[in-house]
């Protein structure tokens, strides 16, 4: 990682005082629904956004949600949080991955379809394990943002996106264009942001499960991998991204039914 990269990932704001209230209440063990309901309501403008997200067809909730309490009994503290956490990244991350040929409504739908898809999958096999790939798979590509800043800020976009279109691998050229790659820079942002080790180690390894340094790590890196590449940077399970994704599921031994239950709920909330 070079150092005018590490100038861009450092010039990040800290999260809102109220992200810091939720995480303090998400932190202890003995909070409850209402604790995080009200560090929540604390922030307007985050609950408002919350309840557009919870909403969402993607989830299936079969009745509209008009509070935050409701939101918070329904999708547990883990989602919510992570709701919450992908909000406030995003207004202190202004959203621009023109160098990767990203639109942004594609990089927002792809991070709420992969967040809905380890919720609906992932939330039927082990609801634990949210805790850590709920916000990973909402923040998975916020190095991409980063990397993309600095790329036009040096004036190295033009030849960043000649080259991912011409060799295919966007890491190779992500290291060649600034020292380092997107979820090296994704993981680097949340150990500054103060985030669990566990989170940062697992956004680390999400592209090479089996590099992992710990057993947990390495089951729940080959989740997120299952879901980033099951889903296309329109946002989109196309038939080509699910095929990977389904090789991944094999060559993982994860579970099949579950998935293509998800992707069925994806699907028909389209």
């Amino acid at each position: 990682m070079n150092k005018e990269l590490i100038d861009e990932i450092d010039q990040i704001p800290m999260l809102p005082e109220s992200i810091l209230k939720v995480e303090k209440v998400y932190a202890d063990a003995e909070s409850s629904i209402v604790d995080m309901t009200e560090a929540l309501s604390s922030d307007p403008v985050i609950v408002a956004n919350i309840l557009k997200i919870a909403n969402s067809p993607m989830y299936g909730m079969t009745s509209e949600i008009k509070d935050i309490g409701r939101a918070v009994a329904l999708f547990g503290k883990d989602t919510v949080r992570s709701f919450a956490l992908n909000i406030a990244a995003n207004e202190c991350v202004p959203i621009n991955v023109e160098p990767y040929k990203i639109t942004t409504g594609g990089y927002i739908k792809k991070a709420n379809t992969q967040n809905a898809l380890i919720t609906n999958w992932v939330g039927k096999i082990d609801r634990s394990a949210l805790g850590l790939l709920a916000p990973a798979s909402f923040l998975l590509d916020i190095g991409k943002v980063i990397i993309s800043q600095y790329l036009v800020n040096h004036k190295k976009d033009e030849e960043f996106s000649l080259s991912i279109t011409q060799d295919g691998s966007i890491e190779a050229s992500e290291k060649e264009a600034c020292g380092s790659k997107s979820y090296d820079v994704a993981a680097t942002i949340f150990h500054n942001w103060n985030f669990d080790t566990d989170l940062v180690h697992l956004v680390r390894y999400c592209n090479d499960p089996e590099d992992a340094i710990d057993e947990e790590t390495k089951k729940l890196a080959k989740y997120l991998k299952v879901a980033k590449t099951a889903i296309d940077f329109e946002g989109k399970l196309s038939k080509e991204s699910l095929e990977e994704a389904y090789d991944l599921i094999e060559e993982f031994e994860l579970d099949r039914s579950k998935f293509d239950a998800a992707v069925e709920k994806i699907e028909l909330a389209a």
